[in-house]
Formats: C-alpha cells, sequence, structure tokens
C-alpha cells in the first residue's frame, strides 16, 4: 500500500528565521508561517481566521531562506509533516507538529518582489 505524508502551504513568514547549526556541521532554518482563510458568515459581513505553522528547513534550502527570506515575505513551502514530543522547562510533556523541508522532494519558494530584485541582479551580474 502506498502512503504520502506531503504538505504544501502558501502564506506569509511571521518572522525571520532563526539559523542554528548541527552538531553535523550542516544548519537548519526555523521560522513561523502564517496562513488564512476568508469567508463571508451569515450575516454578510467578512471574517477571517488564520493558522499559524512550524517550518523546518534543512539541506541546501537553508542558505536561500538564511539570505532571502525576511517578516512578512510570501512564501510556498512543500515537505513532510512531522510531530515529535518533548518536555518543557518545567517538565511537562507536549507535542509539536512541524512541516519539515529536507531532501529532493521538498523545497521553499520565496514569492516576495525582494528576491525576483536578487534574481534579476545576479542574472545581470549586478551585486548589492
Amino acid at each position: 500500500m502506498l502512503t504520502v505524508n506531503r504538505a504544501t502551504l502558501v502564506g506569509h513568514a511571521g518572522r525571520d528565521p532563526e539559523i542554528r547549526a548541527l552538531p553535523n556541521g550542516g544548519k537548519a532554518a526555523t521560522f513561523s508561517l502564517a496562513t488564512a482563510e476568508k469567508w463571508t458568515d451569515k450575516e454578510g459581513k467578512p471574517s477571517e481566521a488564520t493558522d499559524w505553522h512550524r517550518v523546518v528547513v534543512y539541506g541546501a534550502s537553508v542558505g536561500i531562506v538564511e539570505t532571502m527570506l525576511k517578516k512578512g515575505d510570501p512564501v510556498m513551502v512543500e515537505g513532510r509533516i512531522a510531530t515529535r514530543q518533548y518536555q518543557d522547562r518545567d517538565g511537562v510533556e507536549r507535542s509539536l507538529t512541524e512541516i519539515v523541508v529536507a531532501g529532493p522532494q521538498s523545497m521553499v519558494n520565496i514569492l516576495s518582489p525582494r528576491k525576483a530584485e536578487a534574481d534579476s541582479a545576479t542574472a545581470t551580474g549586478a551585486t548589492a
């Protein structure tokens, strides 16, 4: 039986990414991603709900996230959903669900104009 664990989200970065060094010499980037749903309620009043997602990026995409992603930027991520348990500072068992972007089937696509400007500057040989 085939199983698939895949998440695709398009939203806005809730904060600048945090970059940390890994014991193997690599890096990991972590940021929050906000997705919103808008609708009109029964009285015709517009309503909105925002969901927050924790995104963890490993591998080659960390460099892009580190240099290009800023709070508020629109971004699309594709990865797998992972849930893990941990103990907080008070010793309480907690559960955390995150989108893990790692490997060839995962990606981060920053949709901001700042990225497009940097891409065209790189293509033309310009420096910042």
